[in-house]
């Protein structure tokens, strides 16, 4: 569909280069990930993302990929054959994927296999309220411009998940949601990596939308990646994956391969909901040099 925007000999390099060369934990037999990738607003990160989960697929052994953007493939019969479905960076399923499509990702979520929402998937079910508790959260806005360099902390940083990139807060230049009131349940979700209010430049850089900034409350903006069950399946959203450049960050594919391996049933990870923990730990971004 986007095979146009699709990434350079040279980005394909990069990420050929940033890819994990090994799984974060053993597969338990050979994994499928159907990566849909319908979109009604044209990320022009879609084909890279697509090489990208080709790459981490081909170079981690940890699954085997198939790509579509055909709604037909989103049915009863045809999710059957796959561990999990992974949304690069899909939108507005009421106009793609109908009630028919809906219904079947449900029934295979809840079934116990897997779902992996990038970046705009939190866009697909702003019509669609069981899909929107499914992934829990819906996009409203997004006033960390993708021009902006941004401070990540860590929620459980010893969770394998984060450890999968090394269990420190980092600083990434991508574009970050936040998401409509009422939308992120902090009560259903393991949050993992959250915007680091502690740090001015997320408040004040110039490459903000202050405007947006002020449309909602400061608890709604800071989730970032989350996990969590939905029914007997397990469902990873990370809010990376607008950039091009985001597809060729080491620590980046390998927050992926993490979550891709949960979803499958692969990694031992702890999903229950930060909001549950008795202690919640920390990793906050470190400074930032100045120059």
């Amino acid at each position: 569909m986007f095979d146009h925007y699709g990434p350079s000999e040279t980005e394909k390099q990069f990420i050929v280069e940033a890819a994990p060369k090994s799984s974060i934990t053993t597969p338990q037999g050979v994994r499928k990930v159907l990566v849909f990738y319908r979109c009604q607003y044209p990320h022009t990160s879609i084909a890279t993302a697509n090489f990208a989960y080709e790459q981490i697929a081909k170079s981690s052994g940890a699954f085997e990929v198939t790509f579509s953007d055909d709604p037909a493939d989103i049915s009863p019969a045809n999710l059957a054959q796959f561990d999990a479905l992974l949304l690069n960076n899909t939108t507005d399923f009421d106009k793609t994927i109908g009630e028919s499509g809906q219904k079947a990702i449900l029934e295979f979520v809840r079934g116990g296999k897997g779902l992996i929402g990038v970046h705009a998937a939190a866009d697909s079910c702003k019509g669609w309220i069981e899909g929107a508790r499914m992934i829990n959260g819906v996009f409203q806005c997004h006033p960390w411009k993708p021009q902006g360099t941004w401070a990540f902390k860590l929620t459980s940083p010893e969770h394998p998940i984060n450890q999968a990139i090394g269990g420190t807060g980092f600083w990434l230049r991508d574009e970050i949601y936040a998401y409509r009131e009422g939308t992120h349940d902090k009560t259903q979700s393991r949050e993992l990596i959250s915007l680091d209010l502690d740090r001015p430049e997320n408040h004040d850089a110039p490459e903000l939308h202050q405007e947006q900034l002020h449309m909602t409350n400061a608890i709604s903006l800071r989730p970032v990646a989350w996990i969590h069950r939905f029914g007997d399946g397990r469902v990873f959203y990370s809010n990376f994956g607008h950039n091009n450049t985001t597809y060729w960050s080491p620590l980046v594919l390998r927050h992926y391969l993490a979550g891709i391996q949960y979803a499958v049933g692969d990694l031992n990870a702890d999903d229950t909901a930060t909001s549950e923990l008795e202690i919640v730990n920390t990793a906050p971004a470190p400074e930032r040099s100045r120059r």
